[in-house]
């Protein structure tokens, strides 16, 4: 895209100075330029000519304002103060280098695999720590024309709900208005019952307390409901429901004795090797 700059009263830039450089240049601050090629990466696609000239000014306004805001800083700021900031960024990009170097490390060594085993044995040790902090319930659902001609199969084979029962129900789910079948997984409750109409509060608990059967029906559809488990806020958490949650506890765990250990190895590898030298005598 050519974008057309005026610049003028921003830039001065002589023509002996343009020459030497093979990039073309768009502004000036003292001894710094900004080039066309440092737009390369920033410039959005698909921008109008005006809207392409107020980007590009407010690019240069900003790159200039840096550059004179951080010359500011380096006469008014005392040499104390220019030292610990220095020491700062030095510290900032030690670590950002060798988090970088740890986590390259980690993806390409560490070994990522953790055992249904484990995990139970970890859930079983610690399972008083792992409460609920909503209610959860194993349930299912059915939204189904109230004339349907199948209709009183489906609520047998709804509540019934074995395994010929589900594979029947499956092949006609064409007929339903929606459902929900997968009750062996837990979900949150209001979830849940997001998906049906406005039930009362009370009605709601009781469905769930009682792990109920529940036929709601309006002018057109008629909702089958059946909960088959439930679990309050604040009772211990099924082992199904944070599976996941406490396998990536255990990675975690298993990361940083990873790291704990290649960091032990590479200080050991450096006093071997006489590269690193520790003078206790010194302290």
């Amino acid at each position: 895209m050519k974008v057309y700059l005026f610049l003028i009263s921003l830039i001065f830039i002589s023509c002996d100075l343009i020459e030497k450089k093979p990039d073309q240049v768009l502004a000036r601050l003292g001894d710094d330029f900004f080039y066309k090629s440092d737009l390369k990466d920033v410039f959005p696609d698909e921008m109008s000519s005006e809207d392409s000239i107020i980007f590009v000014k407010n690019l240069i306004n900003n790159w200039a304002k840096e550059k004179l805001l951080f010359n500011k800083a380096l006469v008014n700021l005392g040499d104390e103060k220019q030292e610990n900031l220095n020491q700062l960024i030095e510290s900032y990009k030690n670590q950002l280098f060798s988090y970088s170097y740890q986590e390259k490390i980690v993806k390409s060594s560490m070994d990522t695999f953790v055992t249904e085993e484990s995990i139970k044995d970890y859930y079983n040790k610690n399972k008083l720590n792992f409460k609920l902090n909503q209610e959860i319930v194993n349930a299912r659902y059915l939204k189904i024309n109230s004339e349907n001609y199948n209709l009183k199969d489906v609520i047998k084979r709804f509540r019934r709900f074995k395994d010929n029962d589900k594979l029947f129900l499956d092949s006609i789910s064409l007929q339903f208005s929606s459902y929900y079948f997968n009750d062996s997984l837990w979900i949150n409750k209001d979830v849940f019952f997001n998906k049906l109409p406005e039930i009362n509060k009370r009605l709601k608990q009781n469905i769930v307390k009682n792990k109920l059967f529940y036929r709601l029906q309006d002018s057109l559809e008629l909702y089958l409901i059946n909960i088959k488990d439930y679990k309050p806020k604040n009772d211990i958490a099924p082992f199904d429901f944070i599976k996941s949650t406490l396998k990536q506890v255990l990675l975690n765990k298993k990361k940083l004795e990873f790291i704990s250990k290649l960091e032990k190895e590479l200080i050991e590898n450096a006093l071997q090797q006489n590269e690193f030298e520790f003078y206790e005598t010194n302290i």
